[in-house]
């Protein structure tokens, strides 16, 4: 992602940002994109990557249990500065206002789907176990969830389950850098050319492009900034941010094998 001029990052940041960059163009370049050729391949991508945009919720909702407080009695967070950032994120995360209207972007995703498919897919499955209060690791383990997805979500709860950098690494360098990367290619796609049945998908791609480009990201940079605090710590950011891209480029690989395969 190419950063604005107002943004000069730790020099130990910047080390890992050129260091995934190669993967970045990978995926920038995924031959997934030039796939998404119909109205079928763009639901059945949708259908693999709205696991995704619920994975999402999971890694900033843990950021925000752990930099800020929710609890009550309530105490003063020790760092508000990143528990602003965090803030900041779940607000328009958890409750943007889109066409108007007040919404989560995950349900304004869920509600693209349901218009571009009136079938019950799998997914509604994932929502009804969802409703059920499964644990976090049995829900994802579910046998509806394709395999690859699967293994992308896990790569997520474990991040969770380590510690902060590895959430906050898995967040930063997996999600909010890379967004733009991913969705740019996607919107830009002539199966998108005056569709309206893609209306929604297209409000959604384009305003995490514009959130996350310009602004999430240096965010969520920022919070890393804050977050490492040795050698080790930067260390082990960079190691955590290479495998989140990493997972990422495999997800993109199997749903790719996935379109071929249906063709």
């Amino acid at each position: 992602m190419t950063q604005s001029s107002s943004f000069n990052p730790h020099p130990n940041l910047q080390t890992i940002i050129d260091q995934i960059a190669p993967l970045q163009e990978k995926l920038k370049h995924h031959t997934l994109y030039t796939q998404l050729n119909s109205l079928v391949a763009i639901q059945s991508f949708m259908s693999h990557h709205i696991y995704c945009v619920w994975d999402f919720m999971n890694l900033l909702k843990t950021l925000q249990s752990q930099l800020t407080c929710i609890t009550v009695p309530w105490q003063p967070s020790p760092n508000p500065r990143i528990a602003r950032l965090i803030n900041e994120i779940v607000l328009e995360e958890e409750s943007d206002e889109i066409e108007g209207e007040a919404t989560s972007h995950f349900s304004y995703y869920l509600e693209a789907v349901k218009q571009l498919s009136h079938t019950q897919s799998d997914f509604y499955m994932f929502m009804s176990d969802l409703k059920r209060s499964l644990d976090y690791q049995t829900l994802i383990q579910q046998e509806y969830i394709p395999k690859s997805v699967q293994q992308f979500l896990y790569f997520s709860y474990s991040s969770i389950q380590t510690s902060t950098l590895h959430t906050a690494a898995a967040f930063t360098f997996g999600r909010e850098a890379l967004v733009p990367d991913l969705f740019t290619p996607i919107i830009n796609h002539s199966s998108f050319s005056n569709n309206p049945i893609l209306q929604s998908f297209q409000i959604y791609l384009s305003r995490h492009i514009e959130l996350d480009g310009d602004h999430h990201s240096q965010l969520a940079y920022k919070m890393i900034e804050e977050l490492c605090q040795s050698d080790a710590d930067w260390e082990l950011v960079q190691n955590h941010a290479l495998a989140t891209v990493n997972a990422r480029l495999k997800l993109w690989n199997a749903i790719s094998t996935s379109l071929m395969t249906s063709n």
